[in-house]
């Protein structure tokens, strides 16, 4: 007989109860054998197989909940399960609250050791020098572009691009007063400020602005004292003890921040990569074009490409581009041979899981 469907609160929460009961239970026996597993791998951290175990959930999800929220909450299992086999320690640009924070969490999850670092270079040293096994740094928005201190670190450093994070960049107005009329001034990062200009004008004309940092900086100023607010994330609400007072101030509603995962490991092949390239060229006519156009004869597509000044002479320029496939892929391995003979620099960054935007 089909089980009888509860048919009252009491019963409801019972039934809530025996479930709990049954998945605390199972949750235990995964971890267990999460502990097992270890002996048998290379790497603690093995994103190819985090995202398959996620792709085989959303499969088998049969609803209500969504795919997002399956993702946030085996990322949290998973996480969980990756500290007891060894605690992973992860850099970012803090302090906390900051969107880098956030997309640490989005990443990896709750169980890992946070470093926050000053800034980006330093998240770059503190990963080089093994004091963390990963860095978590800003590459592009899809608003403003590229953030070129990083895009300048990558071409010096020994490290490699593990992964990469969307994050969606939603804004609220945090403060200890309950309505912005009580609001004298407000903290924000200059880009925040960018971001949020249509309604700093509109609705926060007469107020005072101050430039911090970063968003978890300006979020610790309102918290100090009473008559600040800050332009931060829910995040920063929750561990500064902010409320909401104005939601979703950011101009564009499809605001996204790109992340790149950064490390030691070389990444294996999951059958959807991402590989980013940097490279230089001669200064002589044809030798960009004819750089490219071995993608394009291999049948290699690129999402990506940026130029930067080159610190090693004037007028000279550096370009990263991100190509779909991996590294050991034959038609990619085809293509990067052939612009070496176009190029005066050419760096492999990385092959990596390429992720949904």
């Amino acid at each position: 007989m089909p089980a009888k469907k509860p048919s009252s609160k009491e019963e409801i929460r019972d039934a809530i109860d025996r479930i709990d009961a049954q998945m605390i239970k199972l949750l235990a026996r995964r971890a267990a054998l999460a502990q097992q597993v270890i002996q048998y791998k290379k790497v603690y951290y093995d994103p190819a197989r985090e995202n398959q175990v996620l792709n085989r959930l959303y499969g088998l999800n049969p609803g209500p909940l969504k795919n997002d929220s399956v993702k946030v909450i085996w990322r949290e299992i998973m996480g969980a399960c990756r500290d007891l086999q060894r605690p992973l320690t992860i850099a970012y640009m803090g302090p906390q609250a900051t969107f880098s924070h956030a997309a640490v969490k989005q990443k990896f999850g709750g169980s890992v050791q946070e470093m926050p670092c000053f800034d980006i270079p330093t998240v770059f040293d503190e990963v080089e020098k093994e004091a963390a096994d990963f860095g978590v740094v800003p590459f592009e928005n899809s608003t403003e572009g590229v953030i070129n201190y990083t895009l300048d670190r990558f071409a010096s450093t020994p490290l490699t691009i593990c992964g990469e994070v969307f994050l969606d960049v939603k804004l609220f107005v945090l403060s200890l007063e309950s309505d912005l009329k009580s609001v004298k001034r407000i903290y924000a990062h200059p880009k925040t400020i960018e971001q949020a200009s249509a309604w700093l004008r509109e609705k926060a004309a007469d107020k005072e602005i101050i430039q911090v940092t970063s968003t978890g900086i300006a979020a610790q100023r309102a918290a100090e004292g009473r008559k600040s607010a800050a332009i931060a994330s829910r995040l920063a609400a929750g561990l500064y003890g902010l409320k909401i007072i104005e939601q979703r101030v950011e101009g564009s509603r499809d605001n996204k921040t790109r992340f790149l995962v950064i490390g030691r490991e070389r990444m294996p092949r999951t059958g959807k990569d991402k590989t980013s390239i940097l490279f230089s060229v001669r200064h002589e006519p044809g030798t960009l074009y004819r750089s490219l156009r071995a993608f394009e004869k291999h049948g290699i597509n690129l999402t990506m490409m940026q130029a930067r000044p080159s610190r090693s002479g004037q007028w000279e320029y550096i370009f990263f581009v991100d190509a779909q496939g991996h590294q050991d892929d034959d038609n990619l391995q085809k293509s990067l041979n052939e612009m070496k003979k176009e190029t005066i620099l050419l760096k492999l960054m990385g092959s990596y899981p390429e992720e949904a935007r």
